[in-house]
């Protein structure tokens, strides 16, 4: 049984920070604005937010290969029991459109058990569907940049702090209808 696991799972690099561009997909200026909400987040909240983008996850599920980044990298605070930040993780996982075709993208937004008490199903719905319009147009710096921005709001919420790094306001829909990227979100 442990070595068909180990079998199915992806091979993921090291992260590289809390921004882990893999698929080469997100533009330096944005970045570094999500470091800079990340670390904010990290310093006034102590919860970790991971961005990760792999060019490819094969037959896997991007809700199982974002649980597995999130234990294999410790995403969200060791601590002791009872303690708030303890789990307080969070991992964006983005696999981008193979070839430009629509229906081969997956985004997952998966929470450890400190954060999914305000980042419930709903929320994280809703933020998945704040990136969905950016991510089927390809703009996939922009909807991952609305979607930390919008985690972050929600830690900022939970904990009663003030964010200092500017957010951009989220776009409006667009009149098209949603892509047809298979979306998850896990709890």
């Amino acid at each position: 049984m442990i070595g068909l696991l180990l079998i199915l799972q992806v091979a993921v690099p090291a992260p590289r920070g809390f921004v882990n561009d893999f698929a080469n997909v997100v533009d330096s200026q944005s970045s570094r604005h999500m470091e800079a909400v990340i670390t904010e987040v990290r310093e006034k909240t102590r919860g970790e937010i991971a961005v990760v983008t792999l060019p490819h996850i094969g037959d896997r599920a991007a809700s199982d290969v974002a649980v597995q980044i999130g234990r294999e990298w410790g995403v969200g605070a060791k601590a002791e029991a009872g303690d708030q930040a303890k789990n307080l993780g969070v991992v964006v996982l983005l696999v981008p459109m193979r070839n430009h075709e629509r229906g081969t993208g997956q985004i997952f937004i998966a929470t450890g058990r400190g954060a999914e008490g305000f980042l419930t199903d709903a929320a994280s719905g809703r933020i998945r569907d704040a990136m969905i319009p950016y991510l089927g147009r390809e703009e996939y710096a922009q909807g991952l940049s609305v979607g930390v921005d919008l985690i972050a709001q929600a830690f900022a919420e939970e904990f009663g702090v003030t964010l200092t790094n500017p957010a951009p306001a989220p776009a409006q829909p667009v009149a098209t209808p949603f892509p047809r990227i298979p979306i998850r979100t896990i709890i």
